[in-house]
């Protein structure tokens, strides 16, 4: 089986994986360029909390799907963000700071 197939044949997963983690930090909805609601339990924080986002930088674009290829992603911090609301059990609103590049799943 080639690289091309396997890869399609895990990409459910990987898709999959972002929506199995939002409740540890993960950004589920981006409301505007500053403001997100992130899966952070009620219980974790509060209104005023400074948070740090984290994004990963490969290698190269498929590095995640290259299997045993030698090379590893690393943890990059993107910026830095304030709760500004606690919305649920589940989820709270974070004010990421001016010129802090963010998408949904970071």
């Amino acid at each position: 089986m080639n690289k091309k197939m396997l890869g399609l044949l895990l990409l459910p997963l990987f898709l999959g994986a972002c929506a199995s983690q939002l409740h540890r930090g993960v950004v589920a909805m981006k409301m505007d360029d500053n403001i997100a609601h992130v899966g952070i339990k009620s219980s974790e924080v509060s209104v005023g909390d400074h948070v740090e986002l984290y994004g990963s930088k490969c290698p190269h674009k498929n590095a995640k799907l290259d299997i045993g290829a030698g090379e590893r992603c690393q943890k990059i911090l993107k910026g830095h963000g304030v709760i500004t609301e606690v919305l649920s059990e589940d989820y709270s609103a974070v004010k990421f700071e001016n010129g802090v590049a963010f998408k949904e799943c970071d």
